[in-house]
């Protein structure tokens, strides 16, 4: 009797695996949505961005929108690209006046010659990260 309910267990749970994947790319949707309301990020402020393919640009923006949605203070975000890395690093979470704002520091590098970026993003109304000029 064990038996047929362990697998009747198993069974009811196939299904569900599907949509775990889904949940995946929904992430990966909102991702990309609020790396395009960050602009280029620290990233389109360096000149090392102009060496880039879009590819990477594209990633390493991703990569900051992470930092700044998810990870906690400190904890680095990585990515790669096309022969392209980085690092984003956030700060602590603090509000200015209704708003919720991050600094964050970006290295990115194709080579020996690493370049930091740092900045300030807070969050809009609508829940989207801006860089701060």
């Amino acid at each position: 009797m064990r038996l047929a309910t362990a697998i009747l267990v198993l069974l009811s749970t196939l299904p569900l695996s599907g949509c775990l994947g889904f949940g995946a790319s929904t992430t990966q949707t909102a991702i990309s949505s609020g790396a395009v309301a960050l602009g280029g990020g620290l990233v389109g402020q360096t000149a090392f961005a102009a060496q880039m393919p879009d590819a990477a640009k594209t990633k390493a923006v991703e990569a900051e929108f992470q930092a700044l949605q998810f990870s906690p203070a400190g904890e680095p975000v990585q990515w790669t690209e096309d022969g392209y890395r980085g690092e984003v690093v956030p700060t602590q979470l603090y509000r200015v006046g209704s708003q919720d704002c991050r600094a964050y520091s970006h290295v990115l590098s194709a080579g020996a010659n690493p370049v930091k970026a740092s900045g300030v993003a807070c969050k809009t109304p609508n829940g989207l990260w801006k860089p701060v000029a």
